[in-house]
């Protein structure tokens, strides 16, 4: 097959075929429409944005002449000025087309101004994406004093078309000289840069970065070019190297980085059909496939094309940051005195940034390419590091091999890093920025850039690691408290912090080989503490903390952490306090620097739950585990005593309470029984369903909002209720299936939080939430429970295999069905749906979402109250199941 070939236009048959059509559009309209079709057949064959970008703005060009011409503006006194992007001679296939006319002065408009507009109308109705203005000569210089946005504009700007005369002028005044000097223009531009970047500093860009102004990307290349036109009188990578402003090396980075950006920003605007700068989910696995990443067994294909773009944003980052210090320092630093600060030998501090003084020091002593960033530690009153030697550890990095990783000296060095009281974070990312991080621990460097196609990991494997480690250390300032008030006062407890960050900074690297990363981390954690000669103890606890780094989280969503069987056995993986104490710090730095949206009050006091009842059986001794009969006996007698209180008899409470099975007790706890009971009570003989709603104030429910159930039973009560609440807007955390054998009365509960994750405050919304449920439950056959909400767009995106898997709890007498599916509304409904046709009866589920995924244990029994034990009906339930949550998806999806 044929290369596909560069689309061109011939301007004097153009002009003819102008000149002889009674309109330009049936001209002008498939002229577009073939240019943007072949420049997509020679972006898919050849990939090369670097050709075709500045090739369509000539081609544009072309088409902007030839319509001013067959207009017939004048050429005297007005002109045609591409601008921005445009102006630049870049022009993407949804690109904004921006343009100025420039006129003399105000009676030229006024003298053209039906031409004018005739032209600019023109331009609309051709559908091309134009961005205009018209202004004399005065306005634009007016303008641009006072607009950092249009001074950029007017730098940037080529004439197209009309009176060639006006540009030098309009380019002659709006001169550095003349307004905006470079030193303005820089600090203003500077600031921008960093107002851009706080901006985009959230967790919706790190998992759909934006390939024109998330940090990294293409605006910072073009800052820097603007900052260097603005003082050299020229912005091109080329010229800047001319001028000594770049290194050749510096060059060929920014030019790799731009022609990939201006690849990846190609691909989108045509796979979106419109100007779409942002990576959207899903648009992010069709650039991957067209770009030729495919999936190898181990990793996504599009996995790995956001691996390459998050590694591109951070090495343009460092360099974009280092230019513009460079030019902080070298530039707009000549002629003021320096504050030159002596530290030692071999540094200054050079107006607050930390210099080099000895020539050829990183390859004379390489043991400076750490130390340094320990002297940066120790150092409060540093700005950053100066630029000479950020390009000198830049350069010398390579000096860090086996040899030197494997180093007594540089391992102690790096160490007293970790043990500093300090900035401890700060110069582990300072380290990764400047690449000496992934070199000095080469599977540190393996996961920098790495990202999980989910909706689970919000930041990349680096970012999350380094987000983890600063966590651990806020942990000891009281701004955290509120938020951690168990973590913020183990940490003052544990003597060797570094334990803590090196767990973290380790924790996820086994991330880059097959197999379970948790053990894989656990070796490579060993390995590391061994080569830095930790103290066995220590190299214990690091290693032990990276392998079981997500024991108490699974345990705090599958087990039931009031059941003291349940507590005993994880007692038993946990060993002792100490142990436990490292562990739950651990765990809640690691959940919430994962996705802190999941980090809801419900899910934190689980793990604070969890851990108090831990404490408790690790103080009891593991060989003296309290007897769940006891336990039992201890809550009923309590609650008993409470109710007698308010009136209650004895007889009347254990009316009240029927059968209920140990479970309840267990779960509820004596707080709830009381209210339960109370509610019941008020309640009466009443046919209609209880519904009561509250906040509580009881430590097991801290931040969630508990909807309490009494009625008679329902073969589709859960799937009634579920569906109503999905329609009401409510996350469902927890639910509390239970059934009376006495009387067969439904009692449930449900934990559940509003859309922001929060509990309910507002009165008037707890009444609506209780007049809709009581009006459903009344007649529950009634009662749809087809959800009608919208799947939300990212979701569509994500393809989740259903996985259901069964198995009897012993102890409890039950089947545990687990169901790992895609997260869709009304999920929870069609559950209860199929789990009624199957007379399942359920006892009570444990709710988990984690991004775009489910995974849901729901406790049931069959028709006879016996767990399942028939193969073949197990293997209809699971199959039933699948099919119908797969069903939902694929009807879903569609809409």
């Amino acid at each position: 097959m044929d290369m596909p070939s560069l689309p061109s236009i011939d301007a004097q048959d153009l002009m003819a075929r102008l000149a002889a059509a009674p309109s330009p559009l049936p001209v002008i309209k498939p002229l577009l429409k073939r240019i943007q079709e072949e420049s997509h057949a020679y972006f898919r064959a050849t990939f090369d944005a670097d050709t075709l970008v500045p090739h369509r703005a000539k081609l544009m060009d072309t088409i902007m002449q030839c319509l001013w011409q067959h207009r017939k503006l004048s050429d005297q006194g007005i002109a045609l000025i591409a601008v921005g992007g445009y102006g630049r001679a870049e022009l993407h296939p949804h690109s904004d087309i921006d343009v100025l006319i420039l006129a003399l002065n105000e009676d030229t408009i006024n003298t053209n101004s039906s031409a004018l507009q005739d032209f600019i109308t023109l331009l609309w109705d051709l559908k091309l994406d134009v961005g205009h203005s018209v202004r004399t000569l005065d306005e634009c210089v007016s303008e641009a004093d006072g607009d950092l946005t249009i001074i950029t504009n007017m730098m940037e700007s080529r004439h197209l078309a009309g009176d060639q005369s006006l540009h030098p002028v309009l380019t002659n005044r709006v001169a550095a000289t003349e307004i905006w000097p470079a030193e303005k223009f820089f600090t203003a531009k500077w600031q921008e840069l960093i107002n851009r970047h706080k901006k985009h500093d959230d967790p919706e860009y790190n998992l759909e970065p934006n390939v024109k102004n998330s940090p990294g990307t293409l605006r910072d290349i073009q800052s820097v070019s603007w900052i260097a036109m603005r003082h050299f009188g020229k912005g091109t990578l080329q010229s800047l190297e001319e001028q000594g402003f770049l290194t050749e090396f510096e060059h060929r980075r920014l030019a790799r980085s731009l022609s990939f950006l201006w690849q990846v920003r190609y691909a989108l605007h045509m796979l979106a059909g419109r100007e779409e700068d942002r990576l959207l989910f899903d648009l992010q696995r069709e650039i991957a496939e067209l770009l030729g990443y495919v999936d190898d067994g181990q990793r996504l294909g599009v996995e790995q094309f956001m691996a390459q773009f998050y590694r591109n944003q951070l090495s343009t980052t460092e360099l974009c940051d280092l230019l513009l210090l460079h030019f902080n320092e070298d530039y707009m630093g000549c002629g003021n005195p320096e504050n030159i600060e002596n530290i030692n030998e071999h540094f200054v501090l050079c107006n607050g940034y930390l210099q080099h003084v000895t020539a050829n020091l990183f390859v004379e002593d390489p043991s400076w390419l750490l130390r340094v960033f320990l002297l940066m530690a120790q150092l409060p009153q540093a700005k950053g590091i100066h630029s000479g030697t950020i390009r000198a550890l830049r350069d010398n990095r390579r000096l860090i091999d086996d040899e030197y990783r494997h180093n007594h000296e540089h391992n102690e060095l790096f160490m007293q890093l970790m043990r500093n009281r300090s900035r401890v974070v700060r110069e582990l990312s300072r380290m990764m920025r400047y690449g000496i991080l992934g070199r000095y621990i080469p599977e540190f460097g393996h996961i920098i850039g790495m990202m999980e196609y989910d909706l689970f990991h919000k930041y990349t494997v680096d970012e999350h690691s380094f987000r983890m480690a600063r966590l651990l250390r806020h942990f000891r300032f009281g701004d955290v408290r509120e938020h951690f008030p168990i973590a913020s006062r183990l940490i003052h407890k544990v003597q060797k912090k570094e334990i803590l960050y090196l767990a973290a900074l380790l924790h996820d690297t086994g991330k880059s080989i097959d197999g379970d990363h948790t053990a894989n981390g656990g070796e490579i954690a060993a390995a590391f503490c061994r080569q830095h000669n930790l103290r066995p103890t220590d190299s214990h606890m690091v290693s032990w903390l990276v392998t079981n780094h997500l024991l108490m989280s699974n345990a705090s969503q599958r087990i039931d952490i009031n059941n003291p069987e349940d507590v005993h056995h994880f007692a038993l993986e946990i060993g002792d306090q100490h142990h436990l104490d490292m562990l739950y710090l651990i765990s809640v730095a690691d959940i919430f620097s994962t996705n802190p949206d999941l980090w809801t009050p419900w899910r934190a006091e689980q793990m604070r739950e969890l851990y108090r009842n831990t404490k408790a059986a690790l103080r009891r001794g593991l060989e003296n585990p309290i007897h769940k009969e006891d336990l039992i006996e201890e809550i009923q007698q309590e609650a008993i005593q409470q109710l007698l209180a308010h009136g209650l008899s004895e007889e009347r409470i254990r009316g009240i309470w029927g059968v209920p099975g140990d479970d309840y007790f267990l779960r509820e706890g004596v707080d709830n029984i009381v209210w339960h009971s109370l509610e019941i009570n008020a309640h009466g003989n009443s046919a209609t369903p209880l519904i009561s709603i509250r906040q509580t104030s009881d430590q097991q429910f801290e931040g969630a909002t508990q909807i309490f159930i009494f009625m008679k039973d329902q073969p589709n009560l859960f799937a009634v209720t579920t569906a109503t609440l999905d329609q009401l807007n409510l996350n469902i955390q927890d639910a509390r299936i239970m059934t009376s054998e006495v009387d067969n009365n439904a009692v449930d509960t449900y934990i559940v939080l509003d859309e922001n994750n929060h509990a309910i405050n507002d009165p008037q919304r707890m009444q609506h939430i209780r007049d809709t449920l009581r009006a459903a439950l009344s007649d529950p056959n009634d009662f749809t429970t087809i959800i009608q909400r919208r799947t939300p767009r990212m979701l569509k995106q994500f393809m989740v295999e259903t996985q259901v898997t069964m198995s009897n709890d012993p102890i409890m007498h039950r089947t545990v069905l687990e169901v790992i599916a895609a997260d869709r509304p009304g999920l929870l409904a069609r559950m209860g749906a199929i789990l009624s046709e199957f007379n399942a009866q359920l006892q009570g589920a444990k709710i988990l979402t984690e991004g775009e995924r489910v995974s849901d244990i729901f406790f049931i029994v069959n028709s006879k109250g016996q767990p399942y034990s028939d193969a073949a009906q197990c293997e209809a339930l699971q199959n039933a199941i699948i099919r119908g949550l797969d069903d939902q998806v694929e009807a879903q999806s569609a809409v």
